[in-house]
């Protein structure tokens, strides 16, 4: 596989800021049972649901911004891959120890986590 280039990671940066808070409502809409927690509990979306979505769009718009000059932004990438790894074990033993409501996560919203995690080392700037 080919190196990526300063180019594809602006690309990287900014597919990901324009695209992840559109897709995660849409999948949340789609199959709300793997991207919402508690809907079984008669809490479809529960109030975590929009403290992590804040966090998300404040993400997406630091990619966004800091895609003019990808060289520099080694420390959003770094915390793109901490947060997503440790957010995405976390949820995996919630889901776990939830198992009668929130196996779905395991499928759903967690291997998507861990994609993310890929594609941003896959594309760090310092690994230009």
């Amino acid at each position: 596989m080919k190196k990526p280039t300063i180019a594809s990671t602006t690309l990287v940066m900014r597919t990901i800021g324009w695209g992840l808070v559109p897709s995660v409502l849409i999948m949340i809409l789609l199959y709300p049972h793997g991207f919402s927690w508690g809907i079984d509990e008669d809490t479809q979306y529960h109030p975590y649901l929009w403290m992590m979505l804040t966090l998300y769009i404040a993400w997406s718009y630091l990619l966004i911004r800091e895609a003019k000059a990808p060289v520099n932004a080694g420390l959003l990438f770094d915390f793109g891959i901490i947060a997503n790894i440790l957010h995405g074990v976390l949820m995996i033993g919630q889901a776990l120890m939830m198992w009668e409501h929130e196996m779905p996560h395991i499928w759903a919203d967690i291997p998507i986590l861990f994609i993310l995690v890929f594609v941003l080392w896959k594309f760090h700037p310092k690994r230009l």
